[in-house]
């Protein structure tokens, strides 16, 4: 799994966007709460599947303004192809 940072330390050099090939893939949905991010959640479990291929949806609460629990990070990286953090509010 790669971590991908929405920061870029050097932003006026161009990079090519990164990809994730979703069919078949095992994808964790960090929420952290917010209830965009859970209405948001419920919405896209269908596309993602019929549309995108993507074999699960595991959905996981993050608590609100705080980190994850311990592991949870590590464990994502372990067990799922790809994840949608939950940065909503």
């Amino acid at each position: 799994m790669q971590f991908l940072d929405p920061t870029n330390p050097r932003p006026s050099r161009k990079h090519p966007a990164l990809t994730v090939e979703l069919k078949g893939a095992r994808l964790a949905y960090l929420n952290n709460g917010w209830l965009s991010m859970t209405k948001i959640g419920r919405r896209i479990e269908k596309p993602l599947r019929d549309r995108y291929g993507v074999s699960e949806v595991v959905f996981c609460d993050v608590p609100r303004n705080k980190e994850p629990p311990g592991g949870l990070l590590d464990k994502v990286a372990r067990e799922f192809d790809a994840a949608v953090v939950g940065m909503a509010n």
